[in-house]
């Protein structure tokens, strides 16, 4: 079985205006015995939404078959150098420091929680077993001096 994902692990809920994508998972790093799983994707309010972003993308591609994430050459994108093509643009665009995979878990989960979205919800959005999202999710200095300046009194 191959790892990649492919045009056939991507399901829309309608194929004039999607408002949902189901995307299958085949394995990830967080599932170990390769079980698999199912992701939803939906609109997004800000610039960026997913929905548009992947039915652009996938009308750029075609249905060929073979990995969804290649280059021309058909060549499938490799978790390297995707972590490392955004290493290269963050840093292009002024943000110093390491971006890796979990920069987008921490993301996610600091993004979620700020906006107010539900412990079970994070846990489940991020596929996380155990309450260890937790440890990812970055409070901002102002948030705590904020609280901080509320208990003195």
């Amino acid at each position: 079985m191959s790892t990649h994902m492919t045009v056939g692990d991507i399901q829309a809920d309608s194929l004039v205006n999607p408002t949902c994508f189901k995307v299958w998972i085949k394995c990830s790093r967080t599932d170990p015995f390769r079980a698999g799983c199912d992701i939803f994707l939906g609109r997004g309010v800000g610039l960026v939404c997913p929905i548009v972003a992947l039915g652009n993308y996938l009308s750029q591609r075609g249905a060929t078959p073979g990995p969804l994430f290649r280059f021309n050459s058909g060549r499938p994108l490799t978790r390297q150098q995707l972590s490392s093509s955004v290493q290269s643009i963050l840093h292009a665009a002024g943000y110093s420091g390491s971006y890796s995979g979990h920069s987008f878990r921490i993301g996610a989960a600091t993004t979620a929680a700020a906006r107010g979205v539900s412990d079970h919800l994070i846990k489940t959005l991020g596929r996380w077993s155990s309450d260890a999202y937790q440890i990812y999710i970055r409070t901002p200095v102002n948030s705590i001096v904020r609280v901080a300046s509320q208990l003195v009194a």
